[in-house]
Parts: C-alpha cells; sequence; structure tokens
C-alpha cells in the first residue's frame, strides 16, 4: 500500500483504544452465542504512523482481529473504497461473517439493521467515526433502538466541535447553510444554533462553544435515545489544539466502567505520545537542516488518574451567574 495518507498520534491512540475496549467487550459477552460489530465510516484497512511511519491497522483490521471474535462484523463504506475493503478483508479474513456495504450509512443501516432483526438479542459495538458532521440523528436513533427492551447497542461517536464553526464559516453563504443543515441533522434539533450564534456575538468563548456542543450531544444521547452513561475523551493535535472528541454510550454497567480505565489510561499516555510527535517533527526538521539531534525528547512521567467522569448538565436550564 502506498504511503499517501498518515495518521498523526491521536488517530493512533484512538485506534489503540478501539483495540483495548473490543477484546474486553467480546469477553464481557462471551456467553452470547453472536457478538456483532458495526462499523459506520469503515475507512482503509492500513495506514501509516506520522509519527514512526510504521502501518497502523484501521479499524476494520482491528475488529476482524479481535479475540474473542466479534461473530458477525458489518461495515459501512462509501462505493469508491467499499469494493476494494470488501476484496481485501474477504481475502485476508477467509470464511469470517464479513458484509460492506456500499453508500450513505445513513441510508443503507435501516434496511441492514431490519435484516438483522433475529439478532436483536446480540451483543452489539457500533463505532461512528464521522468526520464532522456526516452522521444524522435518526441514524444514532436506530442503532440506539435496536435492541429495545435490552441492552442497547453501544455506541463510540467522534465528534468534532471544532469543525463546526469552520464549515459555518464557508466562503459562501450557500456553502455555510448547507452545512449548517448537515448539523441540524446531527443532533436532530436546531438548539445548537442558539450556542453558536452567543458565541458569534462574543457572550461566549469558542471553548466554551466546544464545551457546550459536546454536552449538548451527550445530553441528547441519555435524554432522548436513554443511554445510562457517557463518557468523553477529547483528542488533541501536536500544538494543543482540540481536534475531536471521542464519545462513548452505554447502558451497560461494564461497558462503563472499561471504558472509564481505558479513558483514564488513554490520559496518561496521550501527553507521552504528543512528545513523540513533536520530536519526530523536530528531528525531521533537523535532517533537512543537515543537522543531526543530540536529544532524546521530554517525555513527562505521569502518575494517577488525569481522567474524571463528569455527567453531561442540563442544556436548557437557567444560567444562575
Amino acid at each position: 500500500m502506498p504511503k499517501d495518507r498518515s495518521w498523526g498520534f491521536w488517530t493512533e491512540q484512538n485506534l489503540a483504544m478501539l483495540a483495548d475496549y473490543l477484546p474486553a467487550f467480546t469477553t464481557a459477552s462471551k456467553k452470547a452465542p453472536t457478538k456483532v460489530y458495526l462499523d459506520l465510516f469503515a475507512g482503509d484497512t492500513r495506514n501509516f504512523s506520522r509519527t514512526t511511519g510504521e502501518e497502523i491497522d484501521g479499524s476494520p483490521r482491528v475488529a476482524l482481529l479481535t479475540s474473542p471474535p466479534f461473530t458477525k462484523v458489518i461495515l459501512f463504506e462509501l462505493p469508491s473504497l467499499a469494493v476494494r475493503l470488501e476484496t481485501e478483508l474477504k481475502a485476508e479474513f477467509p470464511g469470517r461473517d464479513l458484509e460492506v456495504f456500499a453508500g450513505d450509512c445513513n441510508d443503507t443501516l435501516h434496511k441492514t439493521l431490519a435484516d438483522l432483526a433475529p439478532l436483536r438479542w446480540s451483543p452489539t459495538f457500533a463505532l461512528v467515526d464521522q468526520y464532522a458532521a456526516e452522521i444524522r440523528w435518526p441514524t444514532l436513533e436506530a442503532l440506539a433502538r435496536f435492541r429495545e427492551g435490552q441492552r442497547k447497542t453501544e455506541l463510540w461517536l467522534l465528534f468534532a466541535p471544532s469543525m463546526l464553526p469552520r464549515g459555518l464559516a464557508s466562503e459562501t453563504p450557500e456553502a455555510a447553510d448547507k452545512f449548517g443543515q448537515r448539523v441540524d441533522a446531527m443532533f436532530g434539533t436546531y438548539d445548537w444554533r442558539s450556542l453558536y450564534d452567543e458565541c458569534k456575538a462574543g457572550a461566549i468563548t469558542a471553548g466554551d462553544l466546544r464545551a457546550d456542543l459536546v454536552n449538548l450531544m451527550r445530553w441528547r444521547l441519555e435524554t432522548e435515545l436513554g443511554y445510562a452513561v457517557t463518557h468523553t475523551f477529547e483528542m488533541r493535535n501536536t500544538h494543543g489544539v482540540p481536534l475531536y472528541e471521542m464519545i462513548f454510550a452505554t447502558d451497560d454497567k461494564t461497558g462503563n466502567k472499561i471504558m472509564w480505565s481505558i479513558y483514564e489510561k488513554a490520559a496518561l499516555v496521550q501527553p507521552k505520545m504528543k512528545a513523540q510527535a513533536l520530536a519526530k517533527k523536530q528531528a525531521l526538521k533537523d535532517e533537512k537542516a543537515g543537522m543531526l539531534g543530540l536529544f532524546e525528547p521530554l517525555v513527562p512521567v505521569l502518575k494517577g488518574s488525569l481522567y474524571e467522569h463528569e455527567p453531561p448538565w442540563d442544556p436548557y436550564a437557567p444560567d444562575d451567574t
């Protein structure tokens, strides 16, 4: 595979967290004869680390390599990638119950879940690894309701509040309006618009807006879709700029405990990965300048828990401040 794309350390960490959680999920579900994995924006099978240059498994391979295994793996991708994705994975994992659906997952998921109705009792995990605002609320609702009457489908959602102001500041009013409609569809409500307007008016900061948007999504997952608990973990780039949040939603006590532990571990690992990525960037600059690096990256030594779970607040409650 040509090295035409590379992943930053934040994506590496995201995939490492997925690789930690999925075996815990299938182990906790070992008594169930069928375990289902859904990947709504599956992406490629492999890519390369921007820090080390090494090959890294994409989420489809992470899921298929999970042990104990998922008994059914279902991927969704756009037609331009779906055929190659299915061809490569079926050749590498012969005999696996694997399907790749081509098209917009918001359109194809509903029929897929209807076909899966006999397996509604099965423990189900869904990765929603969108870029900005591609997922639609009815799709999230369909996932949550798939196991109605039992524990819900566990959701792990990439949510990028920092991308929303960029999309809404598009060069043309038509493009900005179109992006705003996508955000409406993702939240399933127009309520986010008042938060955005407050930020534009200077009533709240950009950081406040990001926090409020994340909170609104978590609030709706818990109150509208009925998830017992949500966790969120912020991914930042090498400059410390927030990129996106990974929002986990579950109503399973074991899932809650496991992901809490994974987020605690990730909070300790993240500074080290950032330091290594920065050192790699500096080494490349030194190499271009004909200089030889003399020092190893300064990696912070951290102990204890840097992650604390806080439930979402009521976004509609009066502000007492």
